[in-house]
């Protein structure tokens, strides 16, 4: 299960699942986004680069195991590399706080019910996605998720047709489909009582 920027794994799937994670992270092609061959385009802004560098920094000095990336890109633009961090603990600056960049912290859970407890132990709530076999236990894990969004077995990053947005701390109202329609218009009662 994934929470923002965070990998939930099983322990059984922690001797697989960071090898293959890094692998696929570090295949990704950085770039111009108006290549088709690039994944990942450059961050919006410096200091938003810079942010997010700070709170991988700040992780690491907590204790979390670098895998992969944590470095600013030198040369122009505000690129940031796919990073993944393991050993990544709740008391730890990538568990705490909304990284929004192209970072990935593992933490292990000891089960699927741990899992939901570290995924809803945040004061934000986006979105998250499930990834398993078990479907029936993807739709009971989704309803208890607390945020905006869930996910299973794949991510959908952005869809007109979609309602997108968060819970708690990660935004209020909805923006896209008709429901984000709806958050743009003022809606005014006029009442006539009788004379």
């Amino acid at each position: 299960m994934q929470r923002q920027n965070a990998l939930l794994s099983k322990r059984e799937l922690l001797l697989h699942l960071p090898n293959v994670f890094v692998a696929a992270a570090a295949a990704l092609k950085m770039g111009d986004p108006r290549d088709e061959r690039n994944a990942l385009g450059p961050m919006a802004r410096f200091d938003l680069r810079d942010e997010l560098h700070h709170q991988v920094e700040k992780t690491l000095a907590q204790g979390a195991r670098l895998l992969l990336g944590g470095e600013k890109m030198a040369g122009a633009g505000n690129y940031y590399p796919p990073t993944v961090l393991a050993n990544v603990t709740p008391e730890m600056t990538a568990f705490r706080e909304e990284m929004f960049g192209p970072v990935a912290a593992i933490t292990v859970a000891k089960d699927a019910e741990h899992a939901l407890e570290l995924a809803n132990d945040s004061e934000f709530g986006l979105s998250a996605t499930i990834f398993t076999t078990d479907e029936t236990q993807a739709r009971q894990m989704a309803a208890r998720l607390e945020c905006g969004g869930v996910f299973i077995n794949g991510y959908c990053a952005s869809d007109a047709r979609v309602a997108f947005g968060g819970v708690k701390k990660s935004g209020f109202g909805r923006e896209l489909s008709h429901f984000g329609l709806h958050e743009f218009c003022n809606i005014q009662t006029v009442w006539k009582d009788r004379i």
